[in-house]
């Protein structure tokens, strides 16, 4: 089985001059982890995702894998300082914040391989043609575990 026989073939996606605020009212709107982010020719550029937002909001410090950080009890936690974050990153590109992170899969990937890439990585993922680089849909988690229900 391969990707090609699960994906989702019409993602919600967003153009690379859509804004932070823009795509994360998508994500609240529709209740989605991530979003493909396209140039004007359908190119896949990135993924925009909930975990661009988390890096918004959490300090620096905290994702930098250190161990001796056991707690953020030193970050402010009013709700302000959060949407205030959320209120100045709103009108920035939403291409300075893609997920370089997520790499794309092909139509023939097989689903073994995106299961391993799901494992590694806590989100959708863009299946992009080989050639032109074309984003073709997103498989999920869900649509795999759907397929073998």
């Amino acid at each position: 089985m391969t990707v090609d026989s699960i994906m989702n073939r019409n993602p919600k996606t967003v153009p690379m001059t859509e804004t932070f605020g823009g795509a994360f009212a998508i994500l609240m709107d529709l209740r989605i982890d991530s979003l493909p982010v396209v140039d004007t020719n359908g190119i896949y550029r990135g993924m925009f995702d909930l975990e661009d937002i988390w890096e918004l909001l959490l300090p620096r410090a905290a994702m930098l894998g250190l161990k001796s950080l056991t707690d953020l009890a030193f970050v402010s936690d009013a709700k302000e300082a959060m949407h205030q974050k959320l209120q100045d990153a709103g009108a920035r590109p939403v291409s300075e914040f893609l997920d370089a992170q997520v790499q794309p899969v092909h139509a023939d990937t097989p689903v073994k391989e995106a299961i391993l890439l799901f494992y590694k990585h806590q989100g959708d993922l863009p299946v992009v043609d080989r050639a032109s680089k074309r984003l073709l849909g997103t498989v999920s988690p869900w649509e795999i575990l759907q397929a073998l229900r």
